[in-house]
């Protein structure tokens, strides 16, 4: 019923809607980072937003976290399942968070608002964002020990929030009375709210403007363009098989098992096919990843190595087929925990990627740190004598490439999540940071050396508190491509009463008591190209601003620093000449 009249737009008009569309997306980033309560999304900007078609098909979205490229559009989806088109009304507003229908996992809560114009269904606009805490078994939401779905929080299927502009108050009740937090939970919950009113706004803007059928037609042309614009890239990718395997190192439960992740890759003219037979079955802590996060990170793979003019919208998915055998980590059978799948889901980009190196090697660089470290904790503040939940996710360093050594310190895979400020933290919660640094040492050697992991230091001043952290890296590195070597190992310590800081699992949940202290480091990235062939300038630069140390120097790129220096030798030409 709402099919667009099929009018001619020309180039000019539709590259004016296709930057408004995109536009009126960053509008809704915008007012929902700016008006959120919580540090997640305040300061880590762990939140994206999104414009579908009327039919449910994404048309805009801004790479903000690239883990959630396409996720709404599942999550949409399963709404849609719920509450066909023809039933929606003027001011309706939908949310949900189930891993099983759509979602991520249960922090990860999309709201969408459907977009009328003169009585006709024109398209969507919905927002997803990380909140703090959902409820379950441990603030923060994230219980690395869990075994099933409803040990992590309140599931929310796709309803309501808003009947035709009236509030399902009965839902908004029953969400206040589960999560820890509800005052930030609800500021959060009204941020994505104000959000979409603002996307409704603007849309309706450009609806007044150009038309109901301009904006639809542009939309499908959009569309239609990015799948004609990636099947050109596809097809001069070499045909073939191309396999590759990762591994992480274990599911939180059983800490003696490492879990593989297999792809084989097939190049099939102007299209690619992902098979994951091979990867291990489904785990029972809560590493398993549900079926709609493997395509997202696809999309976000296949992005990467793709021309950067091609937009990202509901095109690629016309040139992407994934196979995951049902009952494996990939694709599990409810009701699986999920929690930790953000961990899962870099090695399935890690993996993926590492399937493309094979094919496009120009465009793919050396493994990243590949695990976004997330660490909680909760209790009662002392200051407040009110409960806390402090949630944040960070990653290491980049990967080298062929042209330019990783980035230190930065979020990697499918993460883009900042790194929330010092004193942020400390104002907020009963929380002091000891140490923030970068990890000398921690990259990759290569011609282009991997990006520097860095070290938090929390130290507790509450009395007690629930800590959990959920992390990788710890038994398999981040490997170097090209004769590069591998970046550094993840480590994790935690202060025993001795004082003694004691090496804990990558995935680990316990106590905290005030005074004590959890140290952080997370893994440099791989190196790209052999080490011998490292500019001189650059290694001197390194030894002096500390990121590598002499011994490394000498050990990987054979090059006395310290004498080289000090007698002036040391030039831009290359170490091995």
């Amino acid at each position: 019923m709402n099919a667009p009249r099929h009018t001619v737009l020309d180039a000019f008009r539709l590259e004016i809607l296709a930057n408004a569309l995109n536009a009126i997306t960053e509008e809704i980033q915008l007012t929902l980072l700016r008006s959120a309560y919580s540090q997640v999304v305040k300061e880590a900007q762990d939140a994206s937003c999104a414009i579908f078609t009327a039919q449910g098909r994404i048309v805009a979205q801004p790479v903000v976290v690239p883990g959630h490229l396409g996720s709404m559009r599942f999550m949409l989806e399963a709404v849609l399942k719920e509450f066909p088109l023809e039933t929606l009304r003027a001011g309706d507003v939908f949310i949900t968070n189930d891993p099983y229908r759509g979602g991520s996992h249960l922090p990860d809560i999309g709201v969408f608002r459907p977009i009328f114009h003169e009585n006709r269904l024109a398209a969507f606009a919905g927002c997803l964002i990380h909140y703090t805490d959902v409820g379950g078994m441990v603030p923060g939401s994230n219980p690395v020990q869990a075994t099933e779905l409803y040990q992590e929080g309140v599931v929310i299927p796709p309803v309501k929030l808003y009947d035709a502009g009236r509030e399902n108050k009965t839902l908004v009740d029953m969400l206040r009375a589960n999560v820890r937090g509800p005052d930030i939970f609800m500021g959060d919950l009204r941020a994505q709210e104000g959000a979409l009113l603002k996307g409704e706004q603007r849309l309706r803007d450009l609806l007044d403007r150009y038309g109901y059928d301009g904006v639809s037609n542009a939309m499908e042309l959009l569309i239609d363009y990015a799948e004609k614009k990636a099947r050109e890239a596809i097809a001069a990718i070499p045909n073939g098989v191309y396999e590759f395997t990762d591994h992480m190192d274990h599911d939180g439960v059983d800490l003696s098992r490492p879990i593989a992740i297999k792809v084989r890759l097939e190049v099939l003219d102007d299209r690619l096919r992902f098979d994951f037979t091979g990867t291990d079955p489904q785990v029972r802590g809560p590493l398993n990843a549900p079926l709609s996060k493997v395509w997202t990170t696809i999309f976000y793979c296949v992005r990467c190595v793709l021309p950067d003019d091609i937009p990202f919208n509901d095109g690629l998915t016309k040139v992407v087929e994934v196979h995951v055998p049902e009952g494996t980590l990939l694709n599990p059978r409810h009701p699986a925990p999920v929690n930790a799948r953000s961990v899962t889901v870099n090695r399935v980009a890690d993996t993926v990627l590492g399937a493309l190196a094979l094919a496009v090697p120009e465009r793919v660089g050396a493994q990243c740190s590949g695990q976004p470290t997330g660490v909680s904790f909760g209790g009662v503040d002392p200051k407040t004598e009110r409960n806390f939940v402090f949630y944040e996710s960070y990653c290491g360093g980049m990967g080298g490439s062929q042209t330019s050594d990783g980035a230190d310190a930065v979020s990697t895979g499918t993460s883009n999540a900042m790194n929330i400020p010092v004193e942020s933290i400390e104002m907020d919660y009963p929380i002091r940071m000891v140490r923030y640094e970068l990890v000398a040492d921690s990259g990759g050697s290569g011609k282009f050396r991997g990006g520097l992991g860095l070290l938090r230091e929390y130290q507790m001043l509450a009395e007690s508190a629930t800590v959990n952290v959920r992390g990788d890296r710890a038994v398999f590195a981040p490997r170097g491509f090209y004769g590069g070597g591998n970046g550094s190992f993840a480590a994790f310590f935690l202060e025993r009463e001795d004082g003694r800081m004691e090496k804990i699992p990558s995935k680990y949940g316990s106590h905290i008591k005030r005074g004590q202290r959890l140290r952080v480091m997370t893994p440099g990235g791989g190196g790209f190209g052999e080490p011998s062939q490292r500019d001189r300038a650059a290694l001197v630069k390194d030894f002096l601003d500390g990121k590598i140390s002499a011994e490394k120097i000498k050990q990987d790129y054979g090059v006395d620093i310290r004498g080289a220096a000090q007698a002036g030798r040391l030039t831009a030409s290359k170490v091995g000449e």
